[in-house]
């Protein structure tokens, strides 16, 4: 009998492992894709969809898993839209929303009748690695299978998100990702493109399901909502306020950097022959902020700041160049006059004391304060009286050819929380 060259046999190896993933693929599609929903947002006085995603059937009573950005219009408009369900057979019903969690971008609905099938969610995490599945209705298409790469909780933000190495599509929102077994390890929620997507872990689904238990009857979700708001940006605040905070050197001043992992700063030097100033930009950010409409979002943490220089300007010129450049800021989240008040701004001029100026015949010879005009504005959310969005701006005044301007934006934080942190961020800020 002849003898297979290497090549060839690994060849054969590969191509019978690919079968047997497809056959493995195609056999837990056919096993729960009972249990999958298509979710419409439909929009009441036209009866037509205004809105799609995907959702997965976690109890023998009816219960559906979803994004809570799937649903959100029919939370915040109740009046003007609603929920209704398409299974893969073909059958369609009312959906009814019972519990919310806008954190971690999750709802918890009831099928008007319980479909026969539903998934179990997972009691163990997946290993680096290990292969999962997506599920969910892209683009409207019908239901797909998206395999890819479990490689744990991805670093750098507030909220716990699995990178998950496969394309979650438009529509694949609110579906679920499974192992090999067929339970739910994750939920689909976004994506950034070329095979980099995100999960909410399934224990925070499982946090979820307990509560509404827990709770019974129907929720207040907009009360809900705010309780939610609430603890979170308490942990946010909590967690910057505790840290380390390490300064970092812009042009002769000393800013404040990465405080946390979830803010990441960049940088940037503009400095050309026809721009008489030189600017030294840094900007720091929070990686993710919570959806609460299509036009109101929160959570936001962001500062940044802009030194300025120039050698040969008189100061009338500096000043009006730097006014010119710096007339454009405005609040990192997006609201609507629905959401929140008009600002309320509060103007003045505030000095800094810049620490010790070295001298041999004085060394305790203090310099003169830094001297900034600041505004401070403040606007109320009107559906959660106790948080509000602050916006803050510094512009020193008092150099020649010098300048720094230091701003940060707070989306839906307490005033305490905001107060402890306006504090915190003006020390931490050095001239020398």
């Amino acid at each position: 009998m002849p003898k297979l060259s290497p090549w060839l046999f690994a060849w054969i190896l590969c191509c019978l492992s690919t079968v047997a993933m497809a056959q493995g693929y195609e056999k837990l599609y056919s096993d729960y894709r009972g249990s999958l929903y298509q979710i419409r947002l439909i929009e009441k006085s036209s009866n037509s969809k205004a809105g799609l995603g995907s959702g997965f059937q976690i109890s023998a009573d009816g219960l559906i898993a979803t994004n809570y950005h799937v649903v959100a219009q029919a939370v915040s408009e109740p009046d003007e839209y609603s929920l209704e369900y398409l299974a893969v057979n073909g059958a369609r019903g009312k959906l009814t929303l019972l519990d919310i969690d806008v954190v971690n971008d999750l709802a918890l609905l009831r099928q008007e009748e319980p479909g026969k099938e539903y998934l179990e969610l997972a009691t163990s995490t997946p290993k680096k690695g290990e292969t999962i599945v997506s599920l969910g209705n892209p683009l409207d298409l019908g239901m797909t299978l998206i395999p890819g790469t479990y490689n744990g909780i991805a670093g750098g933000s507030f909220y716990d998100r699995i990178h998950f190495a496969g394309s979650i599509n438009p529509g694949m929102s609110g579906g679920p990702a499974i192992n090999t077994q067929g339970q739910v390890v994750g939920i689909n929620v976004a994506t950034a493109g070329n095979q980099v997507s995100f999960l909410v872990p399934v224990d925070k689904l499982s946090a979820l399901l307990r509560h509404y238990r827990a709770e019974g009857g129907t929720l207040n979700l907009k009360q809900v909502t705010y309780q939610q708001l609430l603890d979170n940006q308490q942990r946010i605040i909590d967690s910057i306020l505790g840290a380390d905070w390490q300064r970092r050197a812009l042009g002769e001043a000393q800013v404040v950097g990465e405080i946390i992992p979830a803010i990441k700063c960049w940088g940037n030097t503009q400095e050309s022959e026809t721009n008489p100033i030189k600017r030294i930009d840094k900007g720091c950010t929070g990686q993710d902020v919570i959806f609460l409409s299509d036009d109101f979002n929160t959570g936001r943490v962001e500062y940044e700041f802009f030194w300025l220089e120039a050698k040969d300007l008189l100061p009338a010129r500096f000043y009006a160049e730097y006014e010119g450049q710096m007339d454009s800021f405005y609040p990192g989240n997006s609201a609507g006059e629905e959401d929140v008040t008009n600002f309320r701004c509060q103007q003045k001029f505030t000095s800094q004391e810049r620490g010790e100026e070295p001298s041999v015949s004085k060394p305790d010879r203090k310099r003169k304060p830094l001297i900034a005009r600041t505004s401070y504005c403040v606007r109320r959310y009107k559906d959660f009286p106790d948080l509000y969005d602050i916006f803050f701006l510094s512009l020193s005044v008092d150099q020649k050819n010098r300048a720094l301007v230091s701003h940060f934006t707070l989306s839906g934080f307490t005033q305490k929380s905001a107060d402890a942190f306006t504090q915190k961020f003006t020390s931490e800020i050095q001239w020398p």
